[in-house]
């Protein structure tokens, strides 16, 4: 699995639940972050945008991203 089909599959949505959880929309976030509108978007997209803006948005919902890694065997 590459990461971008990682990002799409398995961070962004969980980044959206966490969003939604929040009761907060894509112009909340972007208004409380450094963050635009278009970044948010293409970050819950999965697109692969820098991973400081990914930080900055796990820092905003107070959460972290761990990666592991696993045999391939």
């Amino acid at each position: 699995m590459n990461l971008k089909k990682i990002m799409c599959d398995q961070i962004a949505p969980q980044l959206i639940s966490v969003r939604k959880e929040k009761g907060l929309s894509i112009q909340d976030v972007a208004l409380q972050t450094p963050l635009s509108l278009n970044m948010i978007t293409l970050i819950e997209q999965g697109a692969p945008v820098a991973a400081r803006h990914y930080q900055r948005l796990l820092k905003f919902y107070g959460k972290k991203m761990d990666i592991k890694l696993t045999n391939l065997n």
